[in-house]
């Protein structure tokens, strides 16, 4: 599998796995979703492969570069990414709903 970066922003357990079986050497994996629960990792596949995973809080300029870049292809189609909408004013059913990787791919809050 050729990819360099693989981004979780469903909290599916099977993204991680692939990663780890997967991933080539020196891949990222960038969590940014709500992932509460714990998980094993082999860290000396991690070392030897040099592969790195980092939250949310931790994207890198090229990171960000990249999905633009994959946003400007129009590539894919990114707004079947998006599940649900909510209004703000429904923010904790729509956060409840985005915890769940069962119901929600992609959850969006509208302040309009």
């Amino acid at each position: 599998m050729n990819v360099d970066v693989f981004l979780d922003a469903a909290g599916d357990e099977r993204i991680l796995e692939t990663f780890m079986n997967q991933g080539k050497i020196i891949s990222r994996f960038v969590t940014v979703a709500v992932n509460n629960k714990l998980r094993q990792l082999d860290l000396l596949h991690l070392t030897y492969a040099q592969k790195s995973i980092i939250g949310s809080g931790g994207y890198f300029p090229e990171d960000v570069q990249d999905v633009m870049r994959i946003m400007e292809g129009r590539q894919w189609d990114l707004q079947k990414m998006i599940t649900h909408e909510f209004p703000l004013t429904e923010i904790s059913r729509a956060i409840r709903t985005a915890s769940d990787p069962e119901k929600a791919l992609n959850v969006v809050i509208s302040f309009q």
